[in-house]
């Protein structure tokens, strides 16, 4: 082999096969989960807030109520978008690894086709 052109398997380690899907390396699902957490936190305190004052709560006790619905609907919506992101990660590796052999497969197919063009191009003209 040429020392100019590298090898095919050259470029692929064993721990290159076994990477793990990381949320925080996907910018979509890094973006989202920082967007659900915070409507979740605002939401709940806002709803908590505006239920406990509209019953008729002390001010000090429903500003509380407010602030650990506001954590709770944060750690809620946090672990949600987390779970919904993982499957949704998993779900585009697996179309992007179809995709890939799917592509894999037609470049075959061609490869094979012209390789048996150019042998009957041969053949006639011997």
């Amino acid at each position: 082999m040429s020392p100019d052109l590298p090898e095919i398997d050259e470029g692929i380690r064993p721990d290159d096969l076994d990477t793990a899907i990381r949320l925080s390396s996907h910018p979509r699902a890094t973006r989202q989960i920082e967007l659900a957490r915070g409507w979740g936190g605002i939401g709940a305190f806002v709803l908590v807030g505006l239920l406990a004052l509209s019953a008729g709560v002390p001010t000090a006790t429903a500003g509380l109520r407010a602030l650990i619905a506001g954590v709770v609907g944060y750690m809620a919506c946090w672990f949600l978008a987390v779970m919904v992101w993982r499957h949704l990660a998993v779900a585009e590796e697996a179309a992007a690894r179809s995709f890939a052999e799917q592509r894999r497969a037609a470049l075959l197919e061609e490869i094979k086709r012209r390789s048996a063009g150019l042998a009957e191009q041969e053949e006639g003209l011997s």
